[in-house]
């Protein structure tokens, strides 16, 4: 079985009320192989693109009062979802959470703000600050993720991480109400950041300093360029599987297990970083789970280390 090979869903009581909320995109049974870097997972239920930030609201209510199963899904850049599918509903913020804009009071002479929705890609937004010639995110450079997605984790590299740039967050919290939580109201750490219950990511507002686009330009090439002599890029993948344990380093751990390079069907842990696990063409998610399980074992094993996973595994 490939990754991508379709799988059989229940269909649950809950669809046809789903089908009649107003403004909503519905994509029945779609596999999730199609929306995750691994390019491996089954179909959910049904995949829904809200057309507006009302309409989000309105399902954000409607799924929490019926307990239906659902999460948000970016760009499933740090996601493994099992081969079987997911009965439930996987949200993405496309249609209406799309937006980069300059704030127009901001002081240009020492300083920019910039609005952005959660839907919106990193590389999309990198674009707009080298551009705009605007400074504060290139370590989010290569980072196939959203701005929702790499929030909620605090994505970064060892030169910093979002939340650094961060001011503002605009948040639908669990009660369905739009509220804005400012950066010093966030609990925010190491490839975390904490939300109130319930809470989905709207958008967010950053504090950028200006600087030439071409030396923009300039250092996110050289920040790219240095992943790929680090990192499996032309590989699927989601990344960094484990965060680092304190005072280590999860890739040097499992490579002094002697797992670099250890594959199980088509999923391998890289040769080129042993906290990356790439598909090598046809891998399935239990291929990879079983990596990602045989790491854990194996480092603890001979560490006493506690592995703990950066990605999110989705089983039903």
């Amino acid at each position: 079985m490939t990754a991508s090979a379709p799988a059989q869903l229940s269909q649950p009581s809950w669809t046809a009320a789903l089908a009649e909320l107003p403004d909503l995109e519905l994509l029945w049974h779609e596999p999730l192989a199609r929306c995750t870097t691994f390019r491996v997972g089954g179909p959910v239920t049904c995949l829904v693109r809200p057309r507006s930030r009302t309409a989000l609201q309105t399902l954000h209510q409607w799924l929490r009062r019926e307990q239906v199963p659902h999460f948000l899904l970016g760009a499933g850049s740090n996601l493994l979802v099992a081969d079987e599918g997911w009965d439930g509903v996987a949200i993405q913020l496309t249609h209406c959470c799309n937006e980069i804009q300059l704030d127009p009071l901001a002081n240009a002479a020492a300083h920019r703000r910039i609005h952005v929705g959660a839907g919106v890609k990193l590389a999309r937004l990198l674009r707009f600050c080298m551009q705009q010639g605007l400074a504060g995110l290139e370590p989010l450079a290569g980072i196939p993720g959203t701005v929702g997605g790499s929030l909620v984790m605090n994505a970064g590299a060892r030169s910093g991480c979002i939340s650094d740039a961060l001011d503002a967050i605009t948040i639908v919290d669990g009660l369905g109400e739009q509220r804005i939580l400012q950066k010093t109201q966030l609990t925010i750490g190491y490839r975390s950041m904490r939300l109130p219950e319930g809470s989905l990511i709207l958008e967010a507002a950053f504090h950028m300093k200006p600087d030439a686009p071409r030396e923009l330009r300039l250092r996110l090439r050289s920040i790219i360029q240095q992943r790929r002599q680090t990192q499996p890029l032309n590989w699927p993948s989601a990344g960094c599987v484990f965060k680092n344990p304190p005072g280590q380093a999860a890739g040097a751990l499992i490579d002094r297990t002697g797992l670099k390079g250890r594959r199980c069907g088509d999923a391998q842990i890289s040769t080129q970083h042993a906290n990356w696990i790439i598909n090598l063409g046809h891998a399935t998610a239990q291929d990879i789970l079983t990596l990602v399980r045989m790491a854990e074992e194996r480092v603890f094993q001979e560490f006493g280390i506690h592995l703990e996973r950066e990605i999110r595994v989705l089983t039903s």
